[in-house]
């Protein structure tokens, strides 16, 4: 009786309660995401993402945490020789999660978040980074930590 006891008080402990219990979010875009559309383009399937994940939505400053998104610029290389040699771009996206007190810098690096990457033969594929985006979020949400980038893989969203 003693350990059951020991357990049920071990698992009500705050280290592993929901992180995101009872939290509020905000989406802060960049003003050149805002100014230039690309917000509008990226916004959708991360507000799905957070619609999704019990967080409450406030769309006005004083939420507890704020999410953002950063695609990175394409990088193209070639891979493989002879006549299986193709040129791929590697194109990424981080979504971040970090405390309302937390000052996101000019070049947006969250206190937390996921970057999801992948190859592919064209950059401008719209519905890579869209997945990319989606699977960054879902996996910031699910391995939320108080600091630190952390990588996943994004072959998955690799349209062929």
């Amino acid at each position: 009786m003693p350990r059951l006891a020991l357990a049920i008080a071990f698992l009500a402990t705050p280290a592993l309660a929901d992180p995101f219990s009872g939290k509020s979010y905000i989406i802060q875009l960049s003003s050149t995401q805002y100014s230039s559309g690309y917000g509008a383009y990226l916004l959708p399937r991360l507000a799905k993402v957070m619609a999704q994940s019990g967080l409450k939505a406030k769309n006005c400053p004083g939420a507890d945490l704020v999410v953002n998104v950063e695609p990175a610029p394409d990088v193209g290389r070639w891979v493989g020789t002879g006549t299986n040699r193709v040129w791929l771009y590697t194109i990424s996206a981080t979504v971040g999660i970090s405390p309302e007190t937390y000052e996101i810098p000019y070049e947006g690096t969250p206190a937390f978040g996921v970057t999801a990457s992948l190859q592919t033969l064209n950059p401008d594929r719209g519905d890579e980074m869209a997945c990319l985006i989606t699977l960054a979020a879902r996996t910031a949400l699910k391995n939320y930590r108080p600091t630190g980038i952390f990588k996943t893989d994004g072959s998955a969203c690799l349209r062929k």
